[in-house]
């Protein structure tokens, strides 16, 4: 008979109660299961056989598709991908998302989400040090790998047109970290605050974007450096701690600061660390007028840290702040349309007056190509995530020496692969371009240590893209979930919390974070309705103010999504599903 942990932590040996639809999450200690390398869609699909037809006479060999292309003789049909065979979506003047051949909603699939399984580690359990907490693994969860990323959906009839389904959340719903954007092999705290891992270097992220704007967040040490230092004479590996911004296309099986989709700072010599190599905190340059000084390349004034600071230690509270530009002027950068001499500022001035279309610029969307599955009990979207590009390999190879780099060197002598010139907001790659006005920042107990990076490379699309060789369609679309997520990496039993600032207040912010949740608790203390007035522009604030703002952003996402389908359908009096496949030509 299976034991079941209740959420009080008490154990029971009979069979469990139905679990109540307000219950957060529940850890069932069981066998492990098996792991599967087929997708959730794949799984579904091969779950659901219907049986063999009669056979039938054998058909007359036709020539291949590619034969049939070379010689003109033949036109290409919707491409068929894991994520199932695609019908011919119908041309249209704007950009719209795709439809899929889906089967209509299972009874079940109106149901709420599960909370999710946790098992506990066996043989010994993974406690956290001077607590009763303890940590578990997620268990029949669709994990984000080989370039799928899983959203949690349920269906709902208020969205035929866009084939009944929306999107959904499980419990808790904060700003937390994500259990499908994990590593399999970590470990987590039933509020998904606290992670562990006892094998090496493994990652974590969040589940919310950093996009624009300036965002906190902080991380406390439960273990990994102690705090008397580290020991000399320890034996074997030690826990350590890595923590930071990732975004979607940086590896889980690796640690913050691997490659060049993330930025990192580890615990040991608290060094910032990117494309593997590390580097000195240092002191942000203001802004001057003067262009001859602005032009003027400078050594950045490194910060010498005092021996106690020198390691992020046991109980250590660290707090990270992104700062990055408006998407108006990302869109600009990426688009290749970025003028320095024009654009002066971050863009949150422009942003503030009445939006002017501008023939030359692409409009800010969202595109939201997700197809729904269902994988143990949960129904998901997959979605063909964001892969590595080849000039962002080059740019993260070990053998890549930006300083050394020549431009005047022709692609062809070094090969058509190389970067001539080191990342820059007109690079001629897309992926390589940078956001000025963005900066990664350190705090440690509520204190500035310095600046750890300056300059981040951009993210939106194309700067972002998913494989073409997995189906997705030409197009830089936007998804609305591209950015930097907070991210930690845990190293043999490393022990880190996070703090968002949603459910508790932060446990050493800044002044001008401390000011800015000062105003909201002003405001429900005078009767208001518990938010602060927030401008897009230069104001920190925690990483939670932005989960509600996604959830809210998804929601529109979806009745967006609804209405552009129920268009395509004819509007009022037309057929659903009418106007989603066409001939692949328009016609419907």
């Amino acid at each position: 008979m299976a034991e079941v942990m209740d959420t009080n932590g008490s154990m029971q040996t009979d069979p469990p109660p139905p679990i109540p639809e307000d219950n957060i999450l529940m850890a069932v200690k069981q066998e492990p299961v098996q792991s599967s390398t087929m997708t959730p869609a794949e799984v579904f699909r091969s779950q659901s056989k219907t049986p063999a037809p009669p056979q039938r006479e054998q058909r007359e060999k036709k020539e291949s598709l590619k034969k049939r292309e070379a010689t003109g003789t033949g036109s290409s049909t919707a491409a068929t991908t894991s994520l199932g065979k695609r019908k011919a979506h119908a041309t249209h003047a704007y950009p719209s998302p795709q439809r899929y051949n889906v089967p209509p909603p299972r009874p079940q699939d109106y149901e709420a989400p599960r909370p999710d399984m946790m098992q506990e580690h066996e043989p010994n359990r993974f406690l956290v040090p001077k607590t009763h907490r303890e940590l578990y693994k997620p268990m029949d969860l669709a994990e984000n790998k080989r370039g799928y990323r899983y959203q949690r959906a349920i269906a709902d009839q208020l969205f035929a047109h866009k084939q009944h389904y929306r999107s959904t959340s499980p419990a808790p719903h904060n700003a937390r970290l994500s259990f499908e954007d994990a590593d399999r092999y970590m470990h987590f705290t039933t509020n998904a605050l606290m992670a562990t891992n006892e094998k090496g270097w493994r990652m974590a992220r969040a589940n919310t974007c950093a996009r624009e704007g300036t965002l906190y967040y902080e991380i406390k040490v439960h273990r990994g450096v102690p705090e008397s230092g580290p020991d000399p004479q320890a034996n074997g590996p030690q826990p350590f701690v890595r923590f930071g911004f990732a975004r979607r296309e940086a590896p889980l099986d690796s640690p913050v600061g691997f490659d060049g989709y993330s930025y990192g700072i580890t615990d040991l010599r608290c060094e910032p660390m990117h494309r593997s190599r590390p580097s000195k905190l240092y002191q942000a340059k203001k802004p001057t007028k003067s262009k001859a000084k602005t032009l003027q390349q400078t050594a950045p004034v490194y910060v010498t840290l005092p021996p106690e600071d020198q390691n992020v230690k046991e109980g250590d509270v660290i707090g990270l702040e992104i700062q990055l530009p408006s998407l108006a002027l990302h869109q600009k950068i990426v688009t290749g349309v970025y003028n320095p001499a024009v654009d002066i500022d971050d863009g949150f001035t422009q942003a503030n007056a009445p939006p002017v279309p501008v023939p030359d610029e692409a409009p800010l969307d969202v595109i939201r190509d997700r197809i729904p599955v269902a994988y143990k009990g949960n129904t998901y979207f997959e979605i063909l995530d964001h892969v590595a590009t080849r000039p962002m390999e080059v740019y993260a190879d070990r053998t890549t020496n930006l300083s050394t780099l020549s431009t005047s060197t022709s692609a062809a002598a070094v090969g058509k692969d190389a970067i001539k010139s080191a990342p820059n907001p007109n690079h001629e790659q897309p992926a390589l371009r940078t956001l000025p006005h963005s900066a990664i920042r350190i705090y440690k107990n509520g204190q500035l240590l310095g600046t750890a990076f300056e300059n981040l490379l951009a993210f939106l699309p194309p700067a972002s893209q998913p494989s073409k060789a997995q189906g997705a369609r030409d197009g830089a679309f936007d998804d609305g979930l591209t950015g930097y997520f907070p991210a930690v990496s845990c190293f043999f039993g490393g022990i880190v919390e996070m703090n968002f600032g949603d459910l508790e207040s932060f446990w050493a912010p800044p002044e001008h974070i401390e000011q800015r949740y000062e105003a909201v608790r002003k405001a429900r203390a005078y009767g208001g309705n518990g938010e602060a007035r927030w401008m897009p522009e230069r104001q920190g604030r925690g990483v939670g103010e932005r989960y509600r703002e996604q959830v809210a952003e998804d929601v529109v996402f979806d009745l967006v999504d609804e209405v552009d389908f129920f268009m395509q359908d004819g509007g009022v009096g037309g057929v659903v599903g009418s106007g989603g496949f066409g001939d692949g030509n328009g016609g419907n």
